[in-house]
C-alpha cells in the first residue's frame, strides 16, 4: 500500500486520532509527528535500522565489550519522519518476571545476548536475528488489552535484521540469574485498564524489555531521544515509540533518560537515587532515619472525616446507652446497610433493613463514612461501623508511619519505609547492610492493593526502585526466620500467617476483642532464602491462584500439630503475645490526635481482619515473637460465616449490643 494513502486499510488518520490521541498528549508526542507514527504503525514500518547502527566496543584487553546505538546522518527532532517504532522483545507483570524468563528454554539465553551479558556475542556474521519470543506472560498481557478494543489491523513480527544479530552459548542456570540481575535495567513498563465483570475498572502494570534497538540505547540525564510505550489498539499490542529531543548529527550516541518517571519529575533532588540502576553511587554514609511524616502525608489525597464536638459526643453517649436497653428488650434492630455479607447471617435477633441510615440502630457500611458531626445530631442513638480516621490503621503506609515513630520502642513491626518520601534514607538502609553483610532481603508492598498483587520479595536494589514506577509502594525488612509448619498434604515446611478478627469498641483507652478462633494461610513450597522471586515458597494467599494446592485447616487442629512440632511452644503464651501486639498496634495508631490517628467517636465500633506471622527470636529459636504484617478494613467474612454460624450473632453481640461471651472473645 502507498505511504501516501489516507485510509490503510479502511483505519483512516481520524480514527487513529480519536483512539490515541490521549495517550500521545500524556507522552507529550509532538503533534508534528503524528500523522508519520500513523503511517508506520498502520504499514508496521521499523526502519530505525535506516538511519541508526548499533556498535560494539571492545575494551583495550578485547575482553569487555560495550553496546551502544550510534546515527548514520545528521537528524533534526523537527522533521515529522524521524519517529521511529520498536517492538517489545518480552512482557510480563512484576511478580511473574522469573516465571516469565523460565517460560521458554531459550529465552535466557536470548535476554542474555540481548543485555549483553555473553561476552562472546560480540561479532555478527550473518543475518540472523534475536527473534521475538511469544510467551505465557505475553499472551496474558494481549488478553488484557484485548477488552480495549475489537481487533482490527494485524500486526506483523517486527525485529529489524539490519540493526545487528547476536548467539550465546552459556549454561541456562547460570545466565537465569545473571538476566534476573540484569531485567530491571532493562525492563519498561506500562499501564492496561479494563474493566471488570462487575463493572468496575482495574489497571494492571505491564513490564517488558524493548527489542535489540531499544535495548541499546544507554542511559543518560541530557538525552537526545524519548522513548515512549504506546498501546496501539486496533491490535491491542503495544509498541515504544522513538523520536528526538534535540538535533543529532552522524557518529553521535543515541541516549534515552531510563529514570524520567513520575516521582523523578516530582522529587527532582532524588534523581541520582533513581538513577541507581544505571548510574551506581555509594549512599551509604548518609542518613538512614527518615524524618516524622508531615500532617500532609496524612491527609493527602484522602477525603477529611468530620468529627462530633463534645457536646454532642456526650448527647451520643446517653442516647446509646439508653437505646441499648430497648433493643435488647424488643430484640429487633434496624440496619442501614451497604453490604450483606455478613448481616444476612444474623439468627439470634431479628433486624429489619432500613433505607435511610437515619432511622437505623446500626449503620454498617463497607463505603467509608466521613460525616461523624452529621450523624451525631442526626442519629445520636445510632452505632457505626468506622471510626473517624481510621485509615491510620488499615491502610499500609499510614499503619507503617504511625508504627515507626519511634522504631527503637518497636518490638511488632518490621522496619518499613515509604518508597514514595523516605526513598533516600531507605538506599541508605540497603547499601549499608550491604556493606556489613547483614540480612537484606526486603518485601515490596502497594498500600493502595489488596490479595498480594504486585508484592515482591528481593535482595535486589535496583528491582525495588524500579518497582516505584508503578505506584506508591512502602517496603519492609523481610521475615528471615519464620516458624514454619509442617504441611500434612506435602509434607514441606512452610511458612504461614495468621489471620484474626479484631472487634474495637473504643478508642482511647481502647476496649477491643479477638475473636477466639483464627483462620490460617498457608505457603506451598518449602521455605528457603534464595529465589524470592518463587511466589509458592515466600507467599501464603493462593485463593485466587490454583485452589487445588490451597490447604484449609482449623485452628483447633493447626494448634495441635504445631505444639506437637515444637513441644517447647506453648500456645497459650504465644496467644497472649499476639494479643499484646495487636494491642499495642491499636494503641499506637490512636496515640496521635487526628489526622495523625485514629480519633475517639461515641458512635464508633469496628471489626478489622488482623494478620500476623510468628518468627523466631535472633538470640534464640525457643523465643517466639509475633509480628504484625497488616489490618484490614472490613475483611470477608464468607469462611467464618461457613465454619462457625453463629459467628455473625457473636460480631453484633460484641460490636453493638456490650454482650460479651468469653467463650467467643476475649477482651486485649
Amino acid at each position: 500500500m502507498s505511504s501516501s494513502s489516507s485510509d490503510r486499510l479502511g483505519y483512516p488518520f481520524s480514527t487513529f486520532l480519536d483512539q490515541h490521541s490521549a495517550q500521545l498528549n500524556a507522552s507529550a508526542v509532538p503533534p508534528e509527528l503524528w500523522h508519520s507514527l500513523y503511517r508506520k504503525l498502520s504499514d508496521q514500518t521499523f526502519d530505525a535500522g535506516d538511519h541508526f547502527q548499533i556498535i560494539c566496543e571492545m575494551d583495550e584487553n578485547d575482553e569487555k565489550k560495550t553496546l551502544f546505538v550510534r546515527a548514520l546522518e545528521d537528524m533534526h527532532n523537527n522533521d515529522e519522519e524521524n519517529i521511529f517504532l520498536i517492538d517489545h522483545f518480552i512482557s510480563f507483570p512484576a511478580e511473574s518476571a522469573r516465571k516469565c524468563v523460565e517460560s521458554n528454554e531459550k529465552l535466557p539465553e536470548r535476554l542474555a545476548a540481548l543485555f549483553g551479558i555473553d561476552d562472546d556475542d560480540c561479532s555478527s556474521d550473518g543475518d540472523e536475528t534475536v527473534e521475538k519470543i511469544e510467551t505465557s506472560c505475553e499472551k496474558e498481557e494481549e488478553e488484557h488489552a484485548r477488552r480495549l478494543s475489537e481487533p482490527g489491523l494485524p500486526r506483523h513480527e517486527s525485529v529489524d535484521a539490519r540493526l545487528s544479530s547476536y548467539s550465546v552459548d552459556d549454561p541456562k542456570k547460570t545466565m537465569t540469574e545473571r538476566v534476573m540481575r540484569n531485567l530491571w535495567k532493562f525492563a519498561q513498563t506500562y499501564t492496561v485498564s479494563y474493566q471488570l465483570e462487575n463493572g468496575e475498572m482495574e489497571k494492571k502494570h505491564v513490564w517488558y524489555v524493548m527489542d535489540d534497538f531499544g535495548s541499546r540505547i544507554r542511559h543518560s540525564g541530557c538525552p537526545n531521544v524519548r522513548i515512549v510505550p504506546l498501546m496501539f489498539l486496533p491490535q491491542n499490542c503495544a509498541y515504544s515509540i522513538m523520536f528526538l529531543t534535540k538535533p543529532v548529527k552522524i557518529d553521535d550516541e543515541i541516549t534515552m533518560d531510563w529514570a524520567a518517571n513520575v516521582i523523578t519529575a516530582k522529587n527532582p533532588e532524588w534523581r541520582q537515587y533513581l538513577e541507581m540502576p544505571w548510574a551506581e553511587k555509594d549512599f551509604s554514609s548518609e542518613s538512614m532515619v527518615p524524618g516524622p511524616p508531615t500532617l500532609e502525608y496524612f491527609t493527602s489525597g484522602r477525603n477529611p472525616d468530620f468529627l462530633a464536638d463534645e457536646k454532642d459526643k456526650k448527647t451520643c453517649e446517653s442516647a446509646i446507652f439508653s437505646a441499648l436497653s430497648v433493643l435488647k428488650k424488643q430484640g429487633k434492630i434496624k440496619i442501614f446497610a451497604d453490604d450483606t455479607q455478613l448481616t444476612e447471617h444474623l439468627k439470634a435477633r431479628q433486624i429489619e433493613y432500613v433505607d435511610d441510615w437515619k432511622a437505623a440502630d446500626v449503620i454498617w457500611m463497607i463505603k467509608h463514612f466521613h460525616d461523624y458531626s452529621n450523624l451525631a445530631q442526626e442519629n445520636p442513638c445510632a452505632q457505626i461501623n468506622q471510626f473517624p480516621f481510621e485509615s491510620c490503621i488499615t491502610v499500609k503506609d499510614l499503619l507503617a508511619a504511625c508504627a515507626m515513630r519511634d522504631p527503637s520502642k518497636n518490638d511488632w513491626y518490621q522496619l518499613t519505609y515509604n518508597l514514595n518520601t523516605q526513598l533516600p534514607e531507605f538506599v541508605a538502609r540497603f547499601q549499608n547492610r550491604q556493606k556489613n553483610g547483614e540480612h537484606n532481603v526486603w518485601i515490596v508492598k502497594p498500600w493502595n492493593l489488596a490479595r498480594g498483587m504486585e508484592m515482591a520479595v528481593t535482595d535486589d536494589l535496583n528491582q525495588i526502585i524500579r518497582m516505584v514506577e508503578t505506584g506508591p509502594k512502602i517496603v519492609c525488612e523481610y521475615i528471615a526466620r519464620p516458624l514454619l509448619f509442617p504441611r500434612p498434604d506435602n509434607g514441606n515446611k512452610v511458612k504461614f500467617d495468621l489471620r484474626y478478627i479484631v472487634f474495637v469498641n473504643a478508642i482511647g483507652p481502647v476496649t477491643a476483642y479477638v475473636y477466639n478462633r483464627f483462620w490460617i494461610r498457608f505457603a506451598i513450597n518449602q521455605f528457603q532464602l534464595g529465589t524470592y522471586d518463587d511466589l509458592e515458597t515466600h507467599f501464603t494467599v493462593f485463593n485466587y491462584l490454583d485452589k487445588e494446592k490451597v490447604l484449609q485447616m482449623k485452628c483447633e487442629k493447626f494448634v495441635e500439630i504445631i505444639e506437637k512440632t515444637y513441644p517447647k511452644l506453648k500456645w497459650t503464651q504465644i496467644q497472649a503475645d499476639i494479643n499484646s501486639t495487636i494491642r499495642k498496634a491499636i494503641e499506637v495508631a490512636a496515640s496521635e490526635p487526628s489526622p495523625r490517628g485514629v480519633a475517639p467517636n461515641t458512635q464508633s465500633r469496628a471489626m478489622y481482619g488482623v494478620d500476623i506471622m510468628l518468627q523466631e527470636s535472633p538470640e534464640s529459636p525457643d523465643v517466639i515473637k509475633p509480628t504484625l504484617l497488616e489490618i484490614n478494613f472490613m475483611p470477608d467474612t464468607t469462611r467464618a460465616c461457613q465454619y462457625y454460624p453463629d459467628f455473625a450473632d457473636t460480631v453484633f453481640d460484641t460490636m453493638f449490643l456490650d454482650e460479651i461471651d468469653p467463650t467467643k472473645v476475649t477482651p486485649i
